[in-house]
């Protein structure tokens, strides 16, 4: 994980973080103070992955930016509260999916977690690549189909046909089939429409 927001109202505790995290994962967190600054800094940075709120903030108790986050965000978020707090505020992980740990954490547990919350990152970043390949296969398919039924129905060619055009087409003028159906679809369109 590379884009990590540590927010912490005593900035010793933000430095130990970022120290920490910087050892453990290779990457340089960005500290912030309070709650205004995390919001301004995720709207203009929407790849942020992981936000630790070492509560409390300057300007709020951490708890509604951690609602804000995983809401509003792609983020993950990590609330880390004092211990009785932390245990009053389990509902936050239920309905708001925000991971709620009691103060002091101990550094193997800070570590197996956000480990755990990177491979979820990478998982999720792999589906979503796959989906949007799909999506596009699917895109392609569909301009495909279309360009063969206009054939179909302004040139009087069967389906057959229209397939073997538009391959034949796409080897001639070394297009990919998506990109030349384009081309048969604006073709009939200027003829026919």
């Amino acid at each position: 994980m590379e884009q990590i927001l540590i927010l912490s109202g005593s900035n010793e505790s933000g430095a130990a973080l970022a120290g920490f995290l910087g050892d453990s994962f290779r990457c340089t967190p960005k500290i912030l103070a309070s709650a205004y600054q995390a919001r301004m800094a995720l709207e203009h940075n929407r790849r942020t992955e992981l936000v630790i709120i070492n509560a409390p903030l300057i300007d709020e108790s951490g708890v509604e930016l951690a609602k804000f986050i995983t809401q509003e965000t792609n983020a993950n978020c990590i609330l880390l509260l004092e211990q009785e707090q932390a245990e009053q505020l389990t509902y936050l992980s239920e309905q708001y999916q925000v991971i709620v740990l009691g103060k002091p954490v101990s550094k193997t547990i800070l570590f197996q977690l956000i480990h755990t919350i990177e491979i979820a990152v990478h998982r999720l970043q792999r589906i979503l690549e796959e989906n949007q390949r799909l999506e596009r296969k699917i895109r392609d398919m569909r301009t495909i189909d279309r360009a063969k039924f206009l054939l179909m129905q302004y040139e009087g060619m069967t389906e057959a046909q229209a397939h073997s055009y538009l391959e034949k087409y796409a080897m001639d003028r070394r297009k990919r089939k998506p990109i030349v159906a384009l081309e048969i679809i604006d073709r009939i369109n200027e003829k026919y429409l």
